[in-house]
């Protein structure tokens, strides 16, 4: 009985360890916020060989001036956008309309050349890059089951098998993972496999959780036989014209994990450049990068196996009769992408937690006017 007591000491305290460093961790950085990447590991994308830039329009404060918006959440008193913008936690705040930008906000000390934080909108990224790696053949279809690609799990649960690919991408997995503490503070992600279990089977619910994104990552990785950062720089990032580097924060330099679903850093024109990739079917100035039916199956109405119609393939969706759609993260991050006008919008934010306006309101708003 002694020796077991012995051997489970040193067991014990290795979790609480472990435990303990998430914690102190947590309370040393604090909450996340848009400087949070410096207190990281991140991983650096270069500028561009040949930089895109946007054309801007003449006269940009004509448009900030003359859209109106409603104040915000319980005042529908209509002010100029301008104003409504320097009412708010926004950091950066861009209209682009025909690969032509019409209007550009900053905050003060924030102008175009300034790196902003994403956050969620990183996931769509991630859905972009599975969309490539579907279109090279390294993965057959999102119909495949999970365990293909990570059959260590059959030996945690063989009810894994149940769970495709496709339930990751609309986070109806119906599995348990780690806190997002442990998720956002974790030095080696590779623990989640072992940490995460097998609770509902999937398509009973949708329960939007950041530990979806990264079995995604762990799947493109594992078929590509490629970190994930390599493979998507190779096949989407350096050939969409960044005008500076791009920052992507990750779990620490020994495992080189990139938090895919959030913490991706850089210049506000070079997120709306991924926009205008979208806007274009996936097509860049004539390369096809992300397969034309890949754009079409992200950005679909469906609510299989119980996802709500709003949430697709990582993607948000905006009402039918408009039919726009948006990559969206903590604190109202979004790259808002408008088909029928020809229109990216981006807005980058230190903190609202989405409450203290009514975002979805102001943009209805906004593209009426456009």
């Amino acid at each position: 009985m002694q020796r077991k007591t012995n051997i489970l000491i040193p067991v014990l305290l290795l979790c609480l360890l472990a435990s303990c460093s998430i914690r102190h961790s947590r309370v040393q950085l604090g909450a996340p916020n848009v400087k949070s990447y410096k207190s990281f590991d991140n991983f650096t994308f270069k500028k561009a060989d040949q930089p895109y830039s946007f054309p801007k329009c003449g006269d940009q404060k004509t448009w900030g001036c003359s859209i109106q918006v409603s104040k915000g959440l319980f005042n529908d008193n209509p002010v100029m956008l301008e104003e409504f913008l320097k009412s708010t936690p926004t950091l950066s705040f861009s209209i682009i309309r025909n690969d032509t930008i019409l209007y550009d906000y900053y905050a003060k000390d924030y102008d175009e050349s300034s790196m902003v934080t994403s956050f969620s909108v990183a996931k769509s990224f991630v859905s972009a890059t599975l969309g490539v790696a579907i279109g090279e053949g390294y993965i057959k279809s999102t119909e495949e089951p999970i365990t293909k690609y990570l059959p260590e799990l059959l030996e945690e649960d063989p009810r894994y098998e149940n769970i495709k690919i496709r339930h990751l991408l609309n986070h109806v997995s119906g599995i348990d993972f780690p806190s997002i503490t442990w998720v956002y503070y974790s030095s080696n992600h590779n623990l989640l496999l072992r940490k995460m279990r097998y609770d509902l089977d999937p398509g009973d619910i949708f329960r939007y959780d950041n530990g979806n994104t990264i079995l995604t990552t762990f799947i493109i990785e594992r078929a590509t036989k490629q970190k994930f950062q390599d493979y998507f720089n190779e096949k989407i990032w350096k050939k969409i014209g960044a005008e500076s580097e791009m920052l992507w924060t990750m779990d620490g330099d020994k495992f080189s994990n990139l938090k895919t679903f959030c913490c991706l850093n850089g210049l506000a024109r070079d997120f709306a450049k991924f926009g205008r990739l979208y806007l274009h079917r996936g097509n860049w100035n004539g390369e096809q990068i992300i397969p034309e039916w890949w754009i079409d199956e992200s950005i679909k109405w469906d609510m299989t196996d119980r996802s709500p119609w709003d949430n697709e393939y990582f993607w948000w969706l905006g009402p039918k009769e408009y039919g726009y759609y948006y990559a969206a993260g903590l604190y109202g991050q979004y790259i808002i992408v408008y088909p029928k006008k020809n229109v990216v919008i981006t807005r980058f934010a230190k903190r609202n937690f989405h409450l203290s306006i009514k975002w979805a309101d102001q943009i209805f708003q906004i593209l009426d006017q456009l």
